[in-house]
Protein backbone atom coordinates (compact mmCIF):
# COMPACT_ATOMS: atom_id res chain seq x y z
CA UNK A 1 0.00 0.00 0.00
CA UNK A 2 1.19 3.60 -0.54
CA UNK A 3 2.07 5.51 2.11
CA UNK A 4 0.86 9.03 0.90
CA UNK A 5 -2.20 9.91 0.57
CA UNK A 6 -2.01 10.39 -3.08
CA UNK A 7 1.06 11.68 -5.58
CA UNK A 8 0.55 13.95 -8.40
CA UNK A 9 0.95 11.08 -10.98
CA UNK A 10 -1.68 9.26 -9.22
CA UNK A 11 -3.48 12.24 -8.97
CA UNK A 12 -3.46 13.41 -13.21
CA UNK A 13 -4.28 9.72 -13.43
CA UNK A 14 -7.70 9.87 -11.47
CA UNK A 15 -8.45 12.97 -13.02
CA UNK A 16 -7.28 11.67 -16.49
CA UNK A 17 -9.93 8.66 -15.69
CA UNK A 18 -12.74 11.15 -14.94
CA UNK A 19 -12.26 12.95 -17.91
CA UNK A 20 -12.29 10.03 -20.07
CA UNK A 21 -15.69 9.13 -18.61
CA UNK A 22 -16.76 12.64 -19.61
CA UNK A 23 -15.99 12.37 -23.15
CA UNK A 24 -17.45 8.85 -23.77
CA UNK A 25 -20.41 9.91 -22.28
CA UNK A 26 -19.95 13.01 -25.09
CA UNK A 27 -19.28 10.67 -27.77
CA UNK A 28 -21.94 7.99 -26.73
CA UNK A 29 -24.66 10.17 -26.92
CA UNK A 30 -23.52 11.81 -30.42
CA UNK A 31 -23.14 8.27 -31.74
CA UNK A 32 -26.42 7.23 -30.78
CA UNK A 33 -27.87 10.72 -32.22
CA UNK A 34 -26.47 9.63 -35.66
CA UNK A 35 -27.25 6.03 -35.51
CA UNK A 36 -31.25 5.18 -35.01
CA UNK A 37 -34.01 7.92 -35.80
CA UNK A 38 -35.08 10.88 -33.55
CA UNK A 39 -38.12 9.00 -32.04
CA UNK A 40 -36.16 6.39 -31.10
CA UNK A 41 -33.12 8.85 -29.61
CA UNK A 42 -35.33 10.79 -27.49
CA UNK A 43 -36.69 6.80 -25.54
CA UNK A 44 -32.52 5.71 -25.52
CA UNK A 45 -31.58 9.34 -23.74
CA UNK A 46 -34.36 8.35 -21.56
CA UNK A 47 -33.26 5.33 -20.88
CA UNK A 48 -29.46 6.61 -20.09
CA UNK A 49 -30.65 9.01 -17.79
CA UNK A 50 -32.50 6.54 -15.78
CA UNK A 51 -29.71 3.66 -15.87
CA UNK A 52 -27.49 6.50 -14.65
CA UNK A 53 -29.59 7.96 -12.16
CA UNK A 54 -29.92 4.50 -10.86
CA UNK A 55 -25.93 3.99 -10.88
CA UNK A 56 -25.30 7.66 -8.96
CA UNK A 57 -27.99 6.57 -6.46
CA UNK A 58 -25.35 3.64 -6.21
CA UNK A 59 -22.39 6.41 -5.29
CA UNK A 60 -23.07 5.91 -1.81
CA UNK A 61 -22.00 2.10 -1.68
CA UNK A 62 -18.70 3.64 -2.77
CA UNK A 63 -18.55 6.26 -0.18
CA UNK A 64 -19.19 3.91 2.25
CA UNK A 65 -16.23 2.14 1.34
CA UNK A 66 -13.43 4.32 1.39
CA UNK A 67 -14.59 5.09 4.97
CA UNK A 68 -15.00 1.63 6.20
CA UNK A 69 -11.65 0.78 4.24
CA UNK A 70 -9.95 3.68 5.22
CA UNK A 71 -10.92 3.27 9.13
CA UNK A 72 -10.05 -0.23 8.75
CA UNK A 73 -6.68 -0.10 7.56
CA UNK A 74 -5.77 2.96 9.56
CA UNK A 75 -7.02 1.38 12.97
CA UNK A 76 -5.66 -2.21 12.16
CA UNK A 77 -6.14 -4.06 15.42
CA UNK A 78 -7.84 -7.21 13.87
CA UNK A 79 -9.57 -7.60 17.33
CA UNK A 80 -12.98 -8.59 16.94
CA UNK A 81 -14.76 -11.66 18.03
CA UNK A 82 -16.31 -12.70 14.86
CA UNK A 83 -14.76 -11.85 11.33
CA UNK A 84 -15.84 -7.80 10.36
CA UNK A 85 -18.05 -7.73 7.74
CA UNK A 86 -16.84 -7.79 3.77
CA UNK A 87 -17.14 -4.56 2.14
CA UNK A 88 -18.86 -6.43 -1.40
CA UNK A 89 -21.50 -8.04 0.81
CA UNK A 90 -23.51 -4.97 1.37
CA UNK A 91 -23.22 -3.97 -1.68
CA UNK A 92 -24.80 -7.23 -3.35
CA UNK A 93 -27.09 -6.59 -0.80
CA UNK A 94 -27.98 -2.92 -1.09
CA UNK A 95 -27.44 -2.80 -4.78
CA UNK A 96 -29.69 -6.10 -5.07
CA UNK A 97 -32.60 -4.17 -3.74
CA UNK A 98 -31.82 -1.57 -5.81
CA UNK A 99 -31.73 -4.10 -8.86
CA UNK A 100 -35.29 -5.79 -7.58
CA UNK A 101 -36.98 -2.40 -7.58
CA UNK A 102 -36.09 -2.03 -11.09
CA UNK A 103 -37.56 -4.86 -12.21
CA UNK A 104 -40.96 -4.96 -10.27
CA UNK A 105 -41.65 -0.81 -12.04
CA UNK A 106 -40.20 -2.41 -15.27
CA UNK A 107 -44.13 -2.65 -16.37
CA UNK A 108 -44.13 1.28 -15.80
CA UNK A 109 -40.94 2.58 -17.00
CA UNK A 110 -40.37 -0.15 -19.83
CA UNK A 111 -43.34 0.71 -22.00
CA UNK A 112 -42.68 4.59 -21.83
CA UNK A 113 -38.89 4.21 -22.98
CA UNK A 114 -39.82 1.11 -25.40
CA UNK A 115 -37.53 -1.30 -23.58
CA UNK A 116 -38.20 -4.69 -23.71
CA UNK A 117 -37.16 -8.28 -21.69
CA UNK A 118 -34.22 -8.52 -22.08
CA UNK A 119 -33.18 -5.06 -21.76
CA UNK A 120 -34.89 -4.66 -18.04
CA UNK A 121 -33.28 -7.80 -17.24
CA UNK A 122 -29.89 -6.83 -18.29
CA UNK A 123 -30.26 -3.53 -16.36
CA UNK A 124 -31.21 -5.32 -13.69
CA UNK A 125 -28.18 -7.22 -13.85
CA UNK A 126 -26.12 -3.89 -14.61
CA UNK A 127 -27.16 -2.15 -11.55
CA UNK A 128 -25.83 -4.44 -8.99
CA UNK A 129 -22.48 -5.00 -11.46
CA UNK A 130 -22.18 -1.21 -11.10
CA UNK A 131 -22.30 -1.18 -7.02
CA UNK A 132 -19.70 -3.82 -7.13
CA UNK A 133 -17.68 -1.86 -9.54
CA UNK A 134 -18.08 1.90 -7.50
CA UNK A 135 -17.99 -0.41 -4.43
CA UNK A 136 -14.19 -1.52 -5.92
CA UNK A 137 -13.55 1.67 -6.45
CA UNK A 138 -14.17 2.95 -3.11
CA UNK A 139 -11.95 0.20 -1.43
CA UNK A 140 -9.25 0.75 -3.79
CA UNK A 141 -9.20 4.55 -2.77
CA UNK A 142 -9.48 3.32 0.96
CA UNK A 143 -6.58 1.29 0.20
CA UNK A 144 -4.74 4.64 -1.17
CA UNK A 145 -4.21 2.32 -4.25
CA UNK A 146 -5.35 4.99 -6.57
CA UNK A 147 -3.18 3.27 -9.82
CA UNK A 148 -5.29 0.42 -9.82
CA UNK A 149 -8.25 2.68 -9.29
CA UNK A 150 -7.82 4.92 -11.93
CA UNK A 151 -7.43 1.81 -14.26
CA UNK A 152 -10.90 0.57 -12.78
CA UNK A 153 -12.59 3.80 -13.48
CA UNK A 154 -11.11 4.01 -16.88
CA UNK A 155 -11.99 0.39 -18.11
CA UNK A 156 -15.69 0.31 -17.59
CA UNK A 157 -16.36 3.78 -19.67
CA UNK A 158 -13.65 2.31 -22.36
CA UNK A 159 -15.53 -1.25 -22.95
CA UNK A 160 -18.88 1.14 -23.11
CA UNK A 161 -17.35 3.46 -25.95
CA UNK A 162 -16.19 0.47 -27.49
CA UNK A 163 -19.62 -1.76 -27.74
CA UNK A 164 -21.49 1.72 -28.67
CA UNK A 165 -19.58 2.30 -32.04
CA UNK A 166 -19.26 -1.15 -32.36
CA UNK A 167 -23.01 -1.51 -32.35
CA UNK A 168 -23.71 1.71 -34.03
CA UNK A 169 -21.89 0.39 -37.32
CA UNK A 170 -22.82 -3.55 -37.21
CA UNK A 171 -26.34 -3.48 -35.97
CA UNK A 172 -27.82 0.20 -35.24
CA UNK A 173 -30.87 -0.11 -32.86
CA UNK A 174 -32.49 1.23 -29.86
CA UNK A 175 -32.11 -2.54 -28.23
CA UNK A 176 -29.09 -2.95 -29.31
CA UNK A 177 -28.03 0.52 -28.20
CA UNK A 178 -29.76 0.27 -24.84
CA UNK A 179 -27.77 -3.21 -23.92
CA UNK A 180 -24.44 -1.56 -24.86
CA UNK A 181 -25.05 1.05 -22.47
CA UNK A 182 -25.40 -1.34 -19.78
CA UNK A 183 -23.12 -4.03 -20.15
CA UNK A 184 -19.99 -2.31 -19.94
CA UNK A 185 -21.20 -2.24 -15.79
CA UNK A 186 -19.81 -5.75 -15.93
CA UNK A 187 -16.16 -4.73 -16.44
CA UNK A 188 -15.34 -4.84 -12.74
CA UNK A 189 -15.67 -8.66 -12.93
CA UNK A 190 -12.87 -9.14 -15.47
CA UNK A 191 -10.61 -7.16 -13.31
CA UNK A 192 -10.90 -8.42 -10.45
CA UNK A 193 -9.84 -11.81 -12.69
CA UNK A 194 -7.16 -10.42 -14.16
CA UNK A 195 -5.72 -7.78 -11.44
CA UNK A 196 -3.92 -8.86 -8.40
CA UNK A 197 -5.09 -5.98 -6.64
CA UNK A 198 -8.66 -6.35 -7.86
CA UNK A 199 -8.82 -9.72 -6.47
CA UNK A 200 -7.92 -8.47 -3.08
CA UNK A 201 -9.99 -5.61 -3.18
CA UNK A 202 -12.84 -7.66 -3.90
CA UNK A 203 -12.08 -10.06 -0.41
CA UNK A 204 -11.82 -6.72 1.65
CA UNK A 205 -13.32 -6.51 5.27
CA UNK A 206 -14.96 -3.16 6.77
CA UNK A 207 -13.94 -1.95 9.94
CA UNK A 208 -17.87 -3.02 11.25
CA UNK A 209 -20.25 -5.54 11.00
CA UNK A 210 -22.46 -6.15 8.21
CA UNK A 211 -25.87 -4.76 10.09
CA UNK A 212 -23.55 -1.35 10.98
CA UNK A 213 -22.41 -1.52 7.66
CA UNK A 214 -25.28 -2.15 5.79
CA UNK A 215 -27.06 0.56 8.09
CA UNK A 216 -24.32 2.98 6.97
CA UNK A 217 -24.70 1.93 3.32
CA UNK A 218 -28.11 2.80 2.98
CA UNK A 219 -28.02 6.03 4.89
CA UNK A 220 -25.64 7.22 1.97
CA UNK A 221 -27.16 6.01 -0.89
CA UNK A 222 -30.33 7.74 0.32
CA UNK A 223 -28.08 10.80 0.41
CA UNK A 224 -26.92 9.93 -2.90
CA UNK A 225 -30.66 9.53 -4.49
CA UNK A 226 -30.94 12.72 -2.83
CA UNK A 227 -28.17 13.75 -5.08
CA UNK A 228 -28.95 11.98 -7.94
CA UNK A 229 -32.30 14.61 -7.92
CA UNK A 230 -30.14 17.72 -8.10
CA UNK A 231 -27.93 16.06 -11.16
CA UNK A 232 -29.00 13.43 -13.39
CA UNK A 233 -33.21 13.72 -12.38
CA UNK A 234 -32.69 17.89 -12.38
CA UNK A 235 -33.58 18.29 -15.77
CA UNK A 236 -36.76 16.72 -15.64
CA UNK A 237 -37.70 18.73 -12.70
CA UNK A 238 -36.45 21.89 -15.00
CA UNK A 239 -39.38 20.64 -17.12
CA UNK A 240 -41.86 20.38 -14.80
CA UNK A 241 -41.12 24.04 -12.89
CA UNK A 242 -40.63 26.00 -15.98
CA UNK A 243 -43.25 24.13 -18.35
CA UNK A 244 -42.63 22.42 -21.66
CA UNK A 245 -43.87 24.95 -23.57
CA UNK A 246 -40.85 27.07 -22.83
CA UNK A 247 -38.74 28.58 -25.57
CA UNK A 248 -35.76 26.95 -26.33
CA UNK A 249 -36.62 24.08 -23.51
CA UNK A 250 -34.13 21.24 -24.73
CA UNK A 251 -31.38 23.39 -25.37
CA UNK A 252 -31.46 24.67 -21.77
CA UNK A 253 -31.85 21.33 -20.30
CA UNK A 254 -29.13 20.30 -22.27
CA UNK A 255 -27.44 22.93 -21.36
CA UNK A 256 -27.71 21.91 -17.41
CA UNK A 257 -26.61 18.89 -18.15
CA UNK A 258 -23.72 19.53 -19.84
CA UNK A 259 -22.09 22.72 -17.92
CA UNK A 260 -22.33 20.46 -14.78
CA UNK A 261 -20.00 18.01 -16.37
CA UNK A 262 -16.27 20.15 -16.67
CA UNK A 263 -16.91 20.51 -12.63
CA UNK A 264 -18.82 17.79 -11.11
CA UNK A 265 -16.84 14.56 -13.43
CA UNK A 266 -13.66 15.13 -11.72
CA UNK A 267 -14.77 15.72 -8.32
CA UNK A 268 -17.05 12.58 -8.58
CA UNK A 269 -13.50 10.69 -9.40
CA UNK A 270 -12.06 12.69 -6.58
CA UNK A 271 -14.64 11.58 -3.94
CA UNK A 272 -12.63 8.72 -2.90
CA UNK A 273 -9.55 10.90 -2.49
CA UNK A 274 -11.32 13.79 -0.66
CA UNK A 275 -13.44 11.12 2.18
CA UNK A 276 -9.88 9.09 2.16
CA UNK A 277 -8.01 12.46 3.09
CA UNK A 278 -10.75 13.82 5.43
CA UNK A 279 -10.37 10.20 7.24
CA UNK A 280 -6.56 10.55 7.90
CA UNK A 281 -7.07 14.25 8.48
CA UNK A 282 -5.15 15.02 12.26
CA UNK A 283 -6.57 18.76 12.22
CA UNK A 284 -10.26 19.60 12.45
CA UNK A 285 -12.11 18.62 9.59
CA UNK A 286 -13.74 22.43 8.81
CA UNK A 287 -10.03 23.92 8.53
CA UNK A 288 -9.27 20.83 5.90
CA UNK A 289 -12.35 21.97 3.54
CA UNK A 290 -10.95 25.37 3.61
CA UNK A 291 -8.35 24.90 0.33
CA UNK A 292 -10.63 22.49 -1.27
CA UNK A 293 -13.50 24.67 -1.15
CA UNK A 294 -11.40 27.74 -2.29
CA UNK A 295 -10.12 25.94 -5.11
CA UNK A 296 -14.01 24.73 -6.21
CA UNK A 297 -15.05 28.41 -6.06
CA UNK A 298 -12.15 29.53 -8.25
CA UNK A 299 -11.98 26.52 -11.38
CA UNK A 300 -15.91 27.25 -10.96
CA UNK A 301 -15.02 30.96 -11.91
CA UNK A 302 -12.56 30.07 -14.71
CA UNK A 303 -14.60 27.34 -15.99
CA UNK A 304 -17.58 29.78 -16.61
CA UNK A 305 -15.51 32.27 -18.39
CA UNK A 306 -14.48 29.56 -20.82
CA UNK A 307 -18.51 28.57 -21.23
CA UNK A 308 -19.50 31.71 -22.08
CA UNK A 309 -16.66 32.14 -24.44
CA UNK A 310 -16.40 28.81 -26.20
CA UNK A 311 -19.92 27.41 -25.05
CA UNK A 312 -22.01 28.41 -27.99
CA UNK A 313 -19.94 27.25 -30.76
CA UNK A 314 -19.44 23.82 -28.87
CA UNK A 315 -22.73 23.15 -29.10
CA UNK A 316 -23.60 24.54 -32.38
CA UNK A 317 -20.37 22.07 -33.62
CA UNK A 318 -21.74 18.81 -31.59
CA UNK A 319 -25.84 19.22 -31.75
CA UNK A 320 -26.24 21.72 -34.12
CA UNK A 321 -27.79 25.35 -34.19
CA UNK A 322 -31.26 24.55 -32.49
CA UNK A 323 -28.97 23.69 -29.55
CA UNK A 324 -27.23 26.84 -28.92
CA UNK A 325 -27.55 28.83 -25.10
CA UNK A 326 -26.56 32.66 -24.84
CA UNK A 327 -23.00 33.36 -23.35
CA UNK A 328 -24.22 34.67 -20.04
CA UNK A 329 -26.71 31.64 -19.55
CA UNK A 330 -23.91 29.33 -20.26
CA UNK A 331 -21.38 30.70 -18.26
CA UNK A 332 -24.14 31.40 -15.32
CA UNK A 333 -25.02 27.70 -15.48
CA UNK A 334 -21.37 26.68 -14.88
CA UNK A 335 -20.93 28.62 -11.85
CA UNK A 336 -24.03 27.67 -10.47
CA UNK A 337 -22.47 24.18 -10.26
CA UNK A 338 -20.04 24.70 -7.94
CA UNK A 339 -22.99 24.99 -5.36
CA UNK A 340 -23.06 21.38 -5.86
CA UNK A 341 -19.98 21.02 -5.70
CA UNK A 342 -19.29 22.48 -2.58
CA UNK A 343 -21.85 20.36 -1.40
CA UNK A 344 -20.22 17.43 -2.40
CA UNK A 345 -17.58 18.17 -0.47
CA UNK A 346 -18.81 18.76 2.75
CA UNK A 347 -20.66 15.75 2.61
CA UNK A 348 -17.59 13.66 1.90
CA UNK A 349 -16.41 15.26 4.99
CA UNK A 350 -19.04 14.47 6.80
CA UNK A 351 -19.46 10.69 5.76
CA UNK A 352 -15.82 10.90 6.84
CA UNK A 353 -16.21 11.34 10.42
CA UNK A 354 -18.99 9.27 10.09
CA UNK A 355 -22.06 11.16 10.66
CA UNK A 356 -24.41 9.73 8.20
CA UNK A 357 -27.59 11.02 9.61
CA UNK A 358 -25.86 14.57 9.07
CA UNK A 359 -25.03 13.33 5.36
CA UNK A 360 -28.38 12.54 4.40
CA UNK A 361 -30.09 15.41 5.73
CA UNK A 362 -27.75 17.95 3.91
CA UNK A 363 -28.27 16.26 0.76
CA UNK A 364 -32.49 16.02 1.31
CA UNK A 365 -32.15 19.64 2.38
CA UNK A 366 -30.03 21.05 -0.24
CA UNK A 367 -32.41 18.96 -2.97
CA UNK A 368 -35.56 20.23 -1.60
CA UNK A 369 -34.33 24.13 -1.18
CA UNK A 370 -33.62 23.90 -4.90
CA UNK A 371 -36.49 22.56 -6.04
CA UNK A 372 -38.27 25.08 -4.07
CA UNK A 373 -36.46 27.70 -5.44
CA UNK A 374 -37.04 26.47 -8.39
CA UNK A 375 -40.62 26.41 -8.76
CA UNK A 376 -41.28 29.79 -6.16
CA UNK A 377 -38.94 32.45 -7.16
CA UNK A 378 -40.46 34.86 -9.48
CA UNK A 379 -37.85 34.98 -12.35
CA UNK A 380 -38.11 33.31 -15.91
CA UNK A 381 -36.45 30.89 -17.47
CA UNK A 382 -32.57 30.28 -17.41
CA UNK A 383 -32.16 33.20 -14.78
CA UNK A 384 -34.70 30.92 -12.31
CA UNK A 385 -32.73 27.55 -12.99
CA UNK A 386 -29.12 29.70 -12.33
CA UNK A 387 -30.44 31.16 -9.02
CA UNK A 388 -32.17 28.03 -7.46
CA UNK A 389 -29.14 25.98 -8.76
CA UNK A 390 -26.46 28.56 -7.23
CA UNK A 391 -28.59 29.02 -3.82
CA UNK A 392 -30.41 25.82 -3.19
CA UNK A 393 -27.31 23.79 -2.10
CA UNK A 394 -25.71 26.23 -0.08
CA UNK A 395 -28.11 25.17 2.36
CA UNK A 396 -27.04 21.85 2.66
CA UNK A 397 -23.55 23.03 2.57
CA UNK A 398 -24.57 24.48 5.80
CA UNK A 399 -26.23 21.48 7.54
CA UNK A 400 -22.92 19.81 6.95
CA UNK A 401 -20.93 22.11 7.76
CA UNK A 402 -22.70 22.75 11.62
CA UNK A 403 -22.15 19.12 12.01
CA UNK A 404 -18.67 18.91 10.98
CA UNK A 405 -18.12 21.58 13.66
CA UNK A 406 -20.07 19.75 16.50
CA UNK A 407 -17.58 16.59 15.84
CA UNK A 408 -14.92 18.98 16.06
CA UNK A 409 -15.60 20.41 19.26
CA UNK A 410 -16.81 16.89 20.92
CA UNK A 411 -13.29 15.55 19.68
CA UNK A 412 -11.13 18.62 20.36
CA UNK A 413 -8.59 17.89 23.75
CA UNK A 414 -9.00 20.99 25.18
CA UNK A 415 -13.22 20.12 25.14
CA UNK A 416 -12.78 16.68 26.28
CA UNK A 417 -10.61 17.86 29.53
CA UNK A 418 -13.22 20.57 30.65
CA UNK A 419 -16.07 17.96 29.90
CA UNK A 420 -14.57 15.51 32.06
CA UNK A 421 -13.70 18.43 34.95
Amino acid sequence: MEDQLISPNRSVGVLGASAWAAVVTIVVTVVAARSIEASAYTHFLVYWSVLFGCFQILTGLQNEAVRAVSVATSTADGQSERPLARVLAMTLILAGGVAVVVMALAPWWGHRLGVGVVVVLVSAVAVVAYGCHLTLGGILAGRRQWGTMAALSAAEPTVRIVLIIAVAFLAPSLTSLQLAAALPALTWLLFVLVVPRGRSAALARADIHLKPLLANGAWAMLAAAASAVLVNGFPAIVQAALGGNTPDMASLLLGVQLTRAPLMMPLAAFQGVAIAGFVASRGGRLQALVKPFAAVVGLSALLAVAAALLGPWIMRLLYGAQYVLSRPVLGGLTFAAASIALLTLAGSATIAIGEHKAFLAGWLVGAAATVGLLFALPLAGAGRVIAAVLVGPLVGVVVHLLAIRRHDHQSDPTHEQITQR
